[in-house]
C-alpha cells in the first residue's frame, strides 16, 4: 500500500511525501509426494529405551528401533537422508532426501516514510529529504547457521567414510550397516558396523521476531556552472540501527566469553565423539532443563548484563558522499565527458552478521552431531552393548554442540563505485560511447568456521610433492590410514616409507584426515575432529562476518546508428570481477582461517560480453501482394474523380487492404556472445582408493574439503566420451591429479570456466490499425532460432550433480583422466566435466495483442 502526496508550493519548489506499507506471507507445508512417498515418521522407529520393541540380539548388539539425540516428537516426520562420498552411481557425489524444516511461516511487515524536496535556485537544482524504514522479520527458524532445521534428525552415509564397514556404495551402507531388518518398520543393526557417517538433530524449532530501523537524510546539488559544465555534489548519511530480536531470544557465541577453565574439565572421546568429564572419563549428562555449563561454553545472551540487544555494538553514522560532472568540451553538443564517484552502504539482509543469523541458536535450540554411531540402535547410545571398542563410551550423554557466532562490533557492507565515459556523435548518424567502470565492495558477508584446525605447514608435511593419500593400493597390505596403533599413541606408516609418530606435528591432521578411513580390522579407530579443535568441547562454530572484499573493473563500449529503416547497436564489455567470497555460504571455501586464500574470479564473472541488436523496418510488400493475389496493377487508369471509385487505389497503387496486410513489418533481433562463468573443481576423494575428502585434515565444515592438484604435463587431448555418461566430455580431466596429502590442493577456487555461449533471438512484428485509438499487434518470436546446443557444465542451482567433482584418480600419475586399460577407469559412468544441462532450445512464440 502506497500513499503519495505531491505539492507544488511555488514554481521552483516541489515537495513529495510518500508512505508505504509492504508485507509478504510465506507458508510452507509438508505434502506427501506422488508414487506413494510418505514423509510421516513410521511407528516402527519407536523408542530404543523400550526393550519390549527389541527383537533379540545379533552378536552383542540388540535389534532395536532407531535411536535419537533429542526425544522431541521428531515433528512427526521420517529422518532425512544424505548419501555422500564419490558414488558414480549418483552423479559422482550423492544426493539428499530430506523432510526438512517444514511447516514454516514467514512475514515481513515493513513501514517506509520518505519526504523529498526539490528547489531550483539560480544555477542550482537542490534536492534534500529523508527516508525512514521500520522493518520486521517474523519467522520460524529453518536451516541457518549451526541449525539444520531438522528436529526429525538427519542421517548421513558415505561410501568413503565407512572404514572396514563400508560396502563401497553409500546407499548400500544405508541398507546394510551391518545389515538391515525392516520388519515392523524398525531399522535394526545386525552386526554393529559403523557405516553410518553421522546423525544430526536439532532439539527444537522456534519462532523469532527480528526488527531494525533506518533513517537516511540526503542532500544533492546539481550545479550548472556553465552551459558546458554541470557539477553534481551529494551526501547521503545512512543512520543504521542494528537488528535485534523483540523478545531477547538471541544468543551469540563470543570467543572472549569462552572459558578455558571450563574447557579443561572435559575432553572429547576420540572413538565415540562424546563429551567426557574429567577426571572421571564419564559421559557428561545431557539435561535440557539444566544444561551443564561446559556444554554451552562461550554462549552469551543478548540484551541483559550489558550485552547490546542486537548482540553487537552499534555503528549508527555512515556517511556516503557522491560527486560527478558532465562536460561538453566544445559546446557543440557532439561530445560529452562524464565521471562520477560514490559510496553506498547496505544494511544487510536478515541472514548476515546480525541477530537474524542467530535464529535457532543455543541454548534455546541445540544442534548435535553424533559421528559414526554403531548402527541405528546406537544413535544416542541408549541401547546397551553399543561399545564396539573397549574405550568407547556406551551410555547416553552430551556431544559437542555446533554454534553460530556473529562479531561483537558492527561493520556494514559498502561499495565504492566510479566511472568515466566519453560519448561522441560521429558522421553518418553514429553515436559511440567508451567507458571505464569500477567498483570495490568492502566488509561483504562471509561464513567462516572458527573451530577449524590449523593446516600443517609445507615444511613439516610428511607427504612428498605430488604424493597423495593412498588407501587401497594393489599389492600393498597396509594403506596410509591403516597403521594407526591407537588414538593415544597414533603411528602412521606412509606408502613412501615415512613414519608419522604421535610427536610429529602432522599427527593430528593425519588423524582427522583419516577418520573413518581405516581398512584394518585391528585398528578401526575413528579419531574425530572434535577431539582436537581449538575451542575444546565445541563442534563447529559457524561465524557470520563482514570480512570479504570484492573488486570489479570493466571497459564498456557501445556504438549505435539510427538512419532510415535500420536502427542497430553493438555493445561490448571486457571486465573482471574478483572477490574472496561471492556468496555468504560459498560452496568452495576450503580454509576458514585464511580468507585471502579464497581470492579468485567471482562466481558470476563474465570476461567478455557482446550484444548486437537491430530493428529493421522491412520494405512495404503491399504492391507485391496486390500483383500476386489480384493481378497486374492498372497503370493506365486515371479516373480518380469517379465517385464510384473513390475507395479504389490510385493509378498503379495497391488497395487499402493490401497496404493494411503488407506494409509496416519490422524485423528485430538480439545476438549475444558471452564467455562462461567460472567454477571450482572439487576433490571428492578417490573411489579407486586414492585421496581423502578432508585432504588437509582440518575439519573445516563449511564448503568443500579441498581441490585437486594441477598436473605437471597433462595430456593435451583427453576428450573421451562413453555411452555410460551423460553427454560429451567437454574439458580435459587430465589437467587434474590427486592432491598432495595434508594440503588443500593447488588448483584453487574457480579454476575452470563454463563453455561460452553464442545465441540468436529474432522477432517479426506488425501493427494492424483497426480504427483510431485501437490496433492489433502480431508478434512472431524465436529464441535460439538456429537451435544451437549451448552446454552448461556447472550450474549450482541444480544441486550436487558431480560435474565439477572428481571422484576417481588412477594411473601412475593419479590422474582424474585415467582410462582403462592405461590405468584405473575414471571416466566410464562419471559425471565429471560432462554437461549438467544446456541453455534453452529453440523456442517459437506467436502472440496477438489488442490495444484500445
Amino acid at each position: 500500500m502506497v500513499v503519495r502526496l505531491t505539492q507544488t508550493i511555488t514554481p521552483s519548489l516541489l515537495n513529495e511525501t510518500v508512505f508505504s506499507y509492504t508485507d509478504a506471507h510465506i507458508t510452507l507445508s509438508d505434502v506427501n509426494g506422488p508414487g506413494g512417498a510418505n514423509y510421516q515418521r513410521p511407528a516402527g522407529l519407536g523408542n530404543p529405551n523400550d526393550v519390549g520393541t527389541c527383537t533379540g540380539t545379533v552378536g552383542l548388539i540388540p535389534v532395536c528401533p532407531m535411536g535419537y539425540l533429542f526425544n522431541n516428537g521428531f515433528g512427526g516426520k521420517a529422518p532425512g537422508l544424505v548419501l555422500t562420498g564419490n558414488n558414480q552411481e549418483y552423479g559422482g557425489a550423492g544426493f539428499t532426501v530430506d523432510t526438512s524444516y517444514m511447516p514454516w511461516e514467514h512475514t515481513n511487515p515493513t513501514y517506509n516514510f520518505r519526504d523529498d524536496v526539490s528547489k531550483v535556485k539560480g544555477k542550482h537544482t537542490l534536492q534534500f529529504g529523508v527516508q525512514y524504514v521500520l522493518a520486521q522479520k517474523n519467522e520460524t527458524n529453518g536451516a541457518l547457521g549451526a541449525a539444520s532445521g531438522d528436529v526429525q534428525g538427519l542421517l548421513t552415509v558415505s561410501n568413503v567414510n565407512g572404514g572396514i564397514y563400508s560396502t563401497g556404495n553409500a546407499f548400500a551402507n544405508f541398507l546394510y550397516n551391518d545389515g538391515l531388518d525392516i520388519s515392523g518398520g524398525a531399522l535394526s543393526v545386525l552386526g554393529g558396523g559403523n557405516a553410518i557417517k553421522s546423525y544430526t538433530q536439532d532439539s527444537a524449532q522456534l519462532r523469532y521476531y527480528n526488527r531494525y530501523q533506518i533513517g537516511e537524510p540526503f542532500f544533492q546539488d546539481d550545479w550548472r556552472i556553465s552551459p558546458r559544465l554541470t557539477l553534481n555534489l551529494g551526501l547521503r548519511v545512512s543512520l543504521f540501527g542494528n537488528y535485534h530480536e523483540k523478545y531477547l531470544r538471541a544468543y551469540n557465541w563470543e570467543p572472549q566469553a569462552f572459558s578455558q577453565t571450563l574447557a579443561s574439565q572435559l575432553k572429547v572421546d576420540p572413538n565415540s565423539g562424546q563429551l567426557l568429564s574429567l577426571p572421571s572419563d564419564k559421559p557428561i549428562p545431557f539435561n535440557l532443563g539444566s544444561l551443564d555449563p561446559r556444554i554451552i561454553n562461550g554462549i552469551v545472551e543478548c540484551g541483559p548484563n550489558g550485552v547490546p540487544a542486537g548482540c553487537v555494538n552499534s555503528h549508527v553514522f555512515n556517511p556516503a558522499p557522491r560527486v560527478g560532472f558532465a562536460w561538453d568540451p566544445k559546446g557543440n553538443g557532439k561530445t560529452a565527458i562524464r565521471a562520477g564517484y560514490g559510496i553506498f552502504f547496505e544494511h544487510g539482509t536478515g541472514d548476515e552478521a546480525n541477530t537474524g543469523s542467530l535464529e535457532a541458536s543455543a541454548p534455546d535450540v541445540l544442534n548435535l552431531t553424533q559421528p559414526f554411531p554403531s548402527g541405528y540402535a546406537c544413535i544416542g547410545n541408549f541401547a546397551t552393548n553399543c561399545n564396539i571398542s573397549t574405550t568407547k563410551a556406551s551410555s547416553p550423554g552430551a556431544f559437542p554442540i555446533n554454534v553460530t557466532s556473529i562479531p561483537t562490533q558492527t561493520k556494514y557492507s559498502y561499495s565504492q563505485q566510479w566511472s568515466l565515459s566519453v560519448q561522441r556523435e560521429l558522421p553518418r548518424s553514429f553515436v559511440t560511447t567508451f567507458a571505464y567502470v569500477g567498483s570495490k565492495g568492502t566488509h561483504l558477508t562471509v561464513e567462516r568456521q572458527l573451530n577449524q584446525l590449523q593446516p600443517i605447514s609445507p615444511a613439516l608435511n610428511p607427504f612428498a610433492l605430488h604424493e597423495p593419500f593412498l588407501l587401497a593400493v594393489p599389492g600393498a597390505t597396509v594403506a596410509d590410514c591403516d597403521n594407526i596403533g591407537s588414538t593415544s599413541d597414533p603411528v602412521f606408516a606412509l606408502q613412501s616409507g615415512v613414519t608419522v609418530s604421535a610427536t610429529n606435528p602432522a599427527s593430528v591432521n593425519m588423524q582427522v584426515a583419516c577418520q573413518g578411513q581405516s581398512n584394518n580390522p585391528s585398528h578401526p579407530a575413528i579419531a574425530v575432529a572434535n577431539t582436537f579443535r581449538p575451542y575444546p568441547g565445541l563442534g563447529e562454530i559457524f561465524s557470520l562476518q563482514n570480512g570479504a572484499d570484492s573488486s570489479y573493473h570493466g571497459l564498456q563500449t557501445t556504438i549505435r546508428r539510427t538512419k532510415g529503416p535500420l536502427t542497430a547497436g553493438l555493445a561490448y564489455s571486457y571486465s573482471h570481477s574478483i572477490d574472496d567470497s561471492s556468496d555468504r555460504t560459498d560452496p568452495t571455501f576450503v580454509n576458514s582461517l585464511n580468507l585471502r586464500s579464497n581470492k579468485a574470479s567471482s562466481d558470476f564473472d563474465q570476461r567478455h560480453l557482446v550484444n548486437i541488436s537491430y530493428v529493421y523496418s522491412l520494405p512495404n510488400f503491399s504492391r507485391a501482394l496486390q500483383r500476386d493475389l489480384i493481378g497486374p496493377l492498372d497503370a493506365s487508369s486515371d479516373d480518380k474523380d469517379d465517385k464510384d471509385k473513390k475507395d479504389a487505389p490510385g493509378s498503379g497503387e495497391p488497395s487499402p487492404l493490401m497496404r493494411w496486410i503488407g506494409d509496416g513489418w519490422q524485423l528485430s533481433g538480439i545476438t549475444t556472445y558471452q564467455s562462461g562463468t567460472p567454477f571450482s573443481v572439487i576433490n571428492n576423494a578417490g573411489s579407486s582408493g586414492i585421496g581423502v575428502l578432508d585432504n588437509a585434515g582440518v575439519a573445516n565444515g563449511v564448503g568443500a574439503g579441498s581441490y585437486p592438484d594441477l598436473a605437471t604435463n597433462p595430456s593435451p587431448a583427453a576428450l573421451r566420451s562413453n555411452p555410460s555418461s551423460f553427454g560429451p566430455l567437454l574439458l580435459n580431466p587430465d589437467l587434474f591429479v590427486a592432491p598432495r596429502g595434508l594440503t588443500f590442493g593447488d588448483a584453487g577456487r574457480n579454476y575452470l570456466n563454463n563453455p561460452s555461449r553464442l545465441n540468436f533471438d529474432m522477432s517479426l512484428l506488425k501493427h494492424f490499425a483497426i480504427h483510431e485509438g485501437s490496433e492489433v499487434e502480431f508478434r512472431a518470436e524465436a529464441f535460439n532460432i538456429f537451435n544451437h546446443t549451448q552446454f552448461r557444465l556447472y550450474n549450482p542451482d541444480l544441486g550436487n550433480t558431480g560435474s565439477n567433482t572428481i571422484g576417481c584418480y588412477g594411473g601412475s600419475t593419479y590422474s582424474a583422466g585415467a582410462y582403462f586399460p592405461a590405468g584405473t577407469d575414471c571416466l566410464t559412468g562419471s559425471a565429471f566435466l560432462h554437461p549438467v544441462d544446456a541453455h534453452r532450445p529453440r523456442t517459437l512464440q506467436l502472440a496477438l495483442k489488442f490495444s484500445f
